[in-house]
């Protein structure tokens, strides 16, 4: 039996058998099929090179490959990449631009290969190419967003730093090695808590594996302000913004960071500009009350006074029990306890200082100033109603400075009720929301038109006035984040209303 002889390719293989049927199937494929002959002009020309060109083949054929579909600038490297494979039988790849019909371009990633006879010379140069138009454009587009961001990321005067979910630091832009002191040669591949003074850098790693864990962000997409730790160990004041990249098999944090320092810094002077205006009305507003002060204190000294005289006259008697002995001594104690109070609140109010921020009762604070001009209200023959709601939230706020508010509010109330027949002040607070809201109403002269000029600094109604209180007040409420504002009453009078957030909305 003898063995099988091998078939012609030509009988196996049909696309080798029908050149035509191989250029159809590879048109069908969309791949672009151009041959060449040892002087570069075309000697084919298939479907897919039409289509994608514009170009027929009979306006093809003949031509030099680079006189009819290229650009200038492309000539001489698509002519050094056909010349290698003229010398060299090896395939090789390239992409270059060709020049269709319309005058539009398009991207090609050629195959390449040549077809040489028995001795080796060439008689074609084949190119098998794909059209990469729609990808290229899309690198192109990716590659021209890259360089912006970067550009962005390079020139920005804020921070940007980038980390991984173990919190390693990936990228550091330039104006963060500035602030922080590190190059970016120190920073990148080092965690990021090294710039942060503690005790927020123990915290750091577990803040990113419970967020990694339970997606709640405390910080995420919402910005703080923290504290920053240069290399030399000095640490700033800074506000960060932080949000999250989602890549496709990982994702990042990028952290904006900008110095603050200098705000702190104008805040602080501002803070201390304020103090000194507020020292000087509190001390105008003590001249005022000088008489109430002294009816004030004059009540507890002339009743220590008279029950000492009491007690000496009893004294001189053969038989005194000594419960009312005791009971004149027990007053003495509390009349002088009285007007050591009056002292101290006195002395507090007058008192300079920086912002000594705490929690505060609003309702404590309103029955304070309330007591303090307690000789006035009743000079005046005010009729004060207090409408404060029960479990009032407090506030994060200076006492004495709101009390200061307080004070001037109410005082501005009693005077402007001098000329009135009926002389009401009611004072409420009610919680609104996140914050808590003062109102004072009087049935004074009021006022009308734009409220505006009433918190200008200067600006009196009054004969002796200094101009200063409503300014002074309206400064002070904006300090604490609030805000302060006047209304006329429908039915007379003026509302001043002030509103502060509440402890809980601060964090």
């Amino acid at each position: 039996m003898s063995a099988k002889q091998p078939l012609p390719v030509q009988q196996i293989d049909p696309l080798a058998a029908e050149p035509e049927t191989a250029a159809v199937v590879l048109s069908q494929t969309g791949v672009l099929l151009v041959a060449l002959d040892p002087e570069g002009r075309v000697v084919h020309f298939n479907k897919a090179c039409e289509q994608a060109t514009g170009f027929s083949r009979d306006e093809i054929i003949g031509e030099y490959l680079w006189e009819r579909l290229l650009d200038r600038e492309q000539v001489e490297d698509v002519k050094s990449v056909f010349a290698d494979l003229v010398k060299n039988p090896l395939p090789n790849e390239h992409e270059n631009y060709w020049l269709t019909k319309r005058g539009s371009r398009i991207c090609v990633h050629w195959f390449n290969s040549s077809i040489r006879d028995a001795d080796g010379r060439v008689r074609w140069v084949i190119g098998a190419g794909l059209d990469i138009s729609g990808k290229k454009r899309t690198q192109l587009e990716i590659e021209e967003h890259v360089a912006r961001l970067n550009a962005v990321v390079e020139t920005a005067v804020e921070g940007i730093i980038t980390i991984d979910t173990r919190g390693v630091i990936e990228s550091i832009n330039p104006a963060a090695q500035r602030l922080f002191g590190y190059g970016a040669d120190e920073a990148i591949g080092e965690k990021v808590n090294m710039l942060m003074p503690p005790p927020q850098r123990e915290e750091h790693d577990d803040y990113i594996d419970r967020y990694l864990h339970t997606g709640e962000a405390k910080v995420i997409g919402i910005g703080c302000e923290v504290m920053g730790l240069r290399k030399d160990g000095s640490q700033f004041p800074m506000e960060l913004a932080i949000s999250e990249v989602l890549l496709p098999n990982r994702r990042l944090f990028t952290g904006i960071i900008r110095d603050i320092s200098e705000r702190r810094l104008a805040e602080k002077r501002e803070r201390e500009r304020l103090a000194e205006h507020a020292h000087a009305a509190r001390l105008a507003a003590l001249g005022e009350m000088a008489s109430g002060i002294a009816h004030e204190l004059n009540q507890p000294l002339t009743a220590i006074v008279s029950f000492s005289d009491a007690c000496q006259n009893l004294l001189q008697k053969e038989k005194v029990p000594q419960e009312v002995i005791t009971d004149a001594l027990t007053q003495i104690s509390e009349q002088g306890i009285r007007a050591g109070r009056i002292i101290r609140r006195l002395r507090q109010f007058v008192k300079t200082g920086t912002l000594d921020q705490e929690i505060v009762n609003l309702n404590a604070v309103i029955k304070d100033v309330v007591a303090m001009v307690d000789h006035e209200i009743h000079m005046h023959e005010v009729d004060v109603k207090l409408h404060l709601t029960k479990y009032l939230p407090g506030v994060w706020a200076d006492k004495l400075q709101i009390e200061q508010v307080v004070l001037n509010l109410v005082w501005n109330a009693i005077e402007a009720m001098d000329a009135s027949e009926r002389r009401q002040l009611d004072i409420e607070t009610i919680q609104h929301n996140n914050k808590v809201e003062v109102k004072i109403r009087d049935t004074g002269c009021g006022f009308s038109g734009n409220t505006d000029h009433l918190f200008t600094a200067f600006y009196t109604t009054k004969e002796k006035g200094t101009g200063l209180g409503l300014s002074i007040s309206h400064r002070i409420i904006e300090a604490h984040h609030g805000e302060l504002k006047a209304m006329p009453n429908s039915a007379g009078g003026a509302t001043f209303a002030f509103s502060l957030p509440i402890m809980e909305a601060i964090y």
